[in-house]
């Protein structure tokens, strides 16, 4: 199995969707057991998806505003949860 820092080193490639068919499956059985690595592809995915969405908005001033305004509270909410996981594993 993949370790943490792996799956790290490749989740650009999962998400552009780079790997081959072993090298996938491995890091799907890893994201599947470690809640930490998921939540840092979930993250990557976001970024790459909101990195793209600007790069093609053809919108005005106003509305680029606004949709940093979005990304950067979506980024404090996965922040906040990341602290809760943190929390949460100190606790036990």
């Amino acid at each position: 199995m993949l370790t943490c820092k792996e799956v790290a080193e490749r989740s650009s490639a999962l998400i552009d969707g780079e790997l081959g068919l072993w090298t996938k499956l491995q890091m799907r059985m890893h994201l599947a057991m470690c809640n930490g690595c998921r939540r840092f592809v979930s993250q990557m995915r976001l970024t790459d998806k909101l990195a793209r969405a600007v790069a093609t908005s053809n919108t005005n001033e106003v509305a680029q505003k606004d949709q940093i305004d979005i990304i950067l509270l979506r980024l404090s909410k996965h922040r906040q949860q990341d602290q809760q996981v943190q929390l949460e594993r100190t606790q036990k």
